[in-house]
């Protein structure tokens, strides 16, 4: 009788599992540095300024929906950048 592997298929698997919870469990202990954090919501709140000034300065150029757009991705970017000093 032909021997097949099957055992190395379900070590195989065996070790995914592990190595998947090993990763979940770094995930949930991995926090950002200060200075990381930081440089995240500068860039956010950056970005959410630059859009909404953007949006306000070119008004009469832009069509009613174009602006409300902007503004509305403005605002949220600015919403992630809180999100990220707080978390």
């Amino acid at each position: 009788m032909p021997s097949e592997k099957k055992s190395s298929v379900l070590t195989n698997n065996v070790e995914d599992i592990k190595d998947e919870t090993t990763l979940q469990n770094q995930r949930k202990e991995y926090k950002d540095c200060l200075s990381c954090r930081l440089i995240g919501v500068a860039t956010f709140m950056g970005l959410g300024t630059y859009t909404l000034y953007h949006s306000f300065v070119h008004k009469p150029k832009l069509s009613r929906g174009y602006r409300f757009g902007l503004t509305l991705v403005g605002i949220g970017f600015m919403q992630v950048g809180v999100f990220r000093l707080l978390n």
